[in-house]
């Protein structure tokens, strides 16, 4: 495993303990493995993976009790985690256009504030995370889905609003499922990477309304792939 930076690199990490908590047959009040464990399992910084562990904490699917460990979390959220993972995939396309709107303004809203506010060293990880997620699209895989993830994620925290990475992250397998129906399409045809890249320069120069505009149209660009999925046309038909 290695970092972009220090945000990709926590998100990565949240996520495969989320993944192992809830496919890897933990109950409710399980004690995961230690902190030496983890990190030489994921072979990551002591740093890095408590930071993991806070986001994860803070969501409610793990509990920190300092001097006994890291427990998982009671039956009921665990219960609402699998049904969240099954109802994303079971979700009809037009529902998932919906969801759109929803990405629309929060992404509007982060890429408009990532314009303003972005450092030049948050600048560089996200054109960073922005390329490796070009360089391996073609592959179509769940790892290229991921990098786009990463990039969406990094957007929204760089504009500053925790409550809406948070958000995020909690709605990743509906983001991931839409993704996975019209996204492989769009990032090789040159549509779809150039709404991406759009993004990248509004935000490289500190154009709020030009990075707003250019997330718009990354999810106009989605909403019709995805109406093509609903009306049983192929999405590459689409242009």
């Amino acid at each position: 495993m290695h970092s972009l930076g220090r945000t990709p690199l926590v998100e990565t990490v949240a996520g495969r303990i989320r993944e192992l908590v809830v496919h890897g047959g933990f109950q409710a009040g399980d004690r995961l493995p230690s902190e030496v464990e983890l990190v030489k399992q994921l072979q990551v910084s002591r740093p890095v993976l408590r930071e993991a562990v806070s986001r994860l904490e803070a969501i409610g699917l793990l509990s920190v009790r300092h001097g006994s460990g890291t427990f998982v979390a009671d039956r009921e959220w665990l219960s609402s985690c699998v049904k969240l993972v099954g109802s994303s995939m079971a979700i009809e396309p037009r529902e998932l256009l919906q969801f759109l709107e929803f990405r629309r303004v929060v992404e509007g809203y982060a890429a408009r504030m990532a314009a303003a506010v972005a450092s030049p060293s948050q600048v560089a990880v996200l054109e960073q995370l922005l390329e490796e997620a070009l360089s391996i699209a073609p592959q179509g895989s769940s790892e290229a889905m991921l990098a786009d993830f990463r990039f969406h994620c990094t957007l929204v925290e760089i504009g500053g609003n925790k409550l809406m990475r948070n958000v995020m992250e909690l709605l990743q397998e509906f983001i991931m499922v839409s993704m996975m129906r019209a996204q492989p399409i769009i990032w090789v045809d040159p549509e779809g990477a150039g709404v991406h890249r759009a993004i990248m320069r509004a935000i490289r120069d500190r154009s709020p309304e030009a990075a707003e505009q250019a997330v718009h149209a990354h999810m106009d660009l989605l909403a019709k792939r995805l109406a093509a999925v609903d009306g049983d046309g192929p999405a590459s038909q689409v242009e």
